[in-house]
């Protein structure tokens, strides 16, 4: 039997966190008003379900930044004293990562604000012919969501069981979920067990695992 006052082993670190990944797609993208913006924002939707960002720098400026990546710069601005630019907030990451930007490069960084770090993964030079350079941010802390539409044409999930899934996605346990959305703990049992059903999967670290490998699908 189910019991509600237990979340997952995975779920339970972050019950009660909401991470710069949920808060992403909240955020207007910053992009060039040339090019296919349709698909542009699918990608960037997609990669920031997953806690992916870009970001372009041009002569001491963000010329282009991602949803995703906006709100991860807006939230570490938070926690850094002085400037309070998005080009000083990556600045700043950069140098905790002890690497520099040069024009042309492309860099890929993993940060954590809950752990405070920012280490360097890879960096290739001379990518670009102009003064640009991109960085690309993994946010270590981020929860993969899915699209409620995907979640829906793959599994022809309900309007509720794709509340529940999103929600458990995001980290919450089926006693906050329940509280949260109002449900009866007999209903939020019974939403979950269509879950299994439909996903074939069977506990619910596996369907949270499952969530996740499909969160780049648009």
């Amino acid at each position: 039997m189910l019991n509600l006052n237990q979340s997952s082993s995975v779920a339970s670190r972050y019950q009660s966190k909401e991470t710069i990944f949920n808060i992403s797609n909240r955020v207007p993208p910053t992009l060039p008003e040339d090019g296919p913006s349709d698909m542009r924002d699918e990608l960037h939707a997609a990669l920031g379900r997953v806690g992916c960002a870009h970001v372009v720098l041009k002569q001491g400026h963000v010329v282009e930044v991602s949803p995703t990546g906006r709100a991860m710069l807006e939230r570490y601005s938070e926690f850094t004293t002085g400037t309070k630019s998005l080009y000083g907030v990556v600045r700043e990451i950069a140098k905790r990562a002890s690497v520099e930007l040069p024009a042309g490069s492309m860099s890929w960084l993993a940060t954590s604000f809950n752990e405070g770090i920012a280490s360097l993964v890879n960096q290739m030079t001379n990518v670009r012919p102009d003064e640009t350079c991109t960085i690309i941010l993994l946010d270590l802390d981020a929860r993969p969501e899915p699209s409620p539409r995907t979640l829906q044409r793959l599994f022809n999930l309900t309007a509720a069981e794709t509340h529940l899934a999103i929600a458990l996605a995001r980290g919450g346990n089926l006693l906050d979920i329940s509280r949260t959305q109002r449900l009866s703990r007999a209903t939020i049992r019974s939403h979950l067990a269509s879950l299994f059903v439909k996903t074939q999967t069977r506990r619910q670290v596996e369907l949270v695992s499952l969530l996740g490998r499909i969160a780049l699908f648009p």
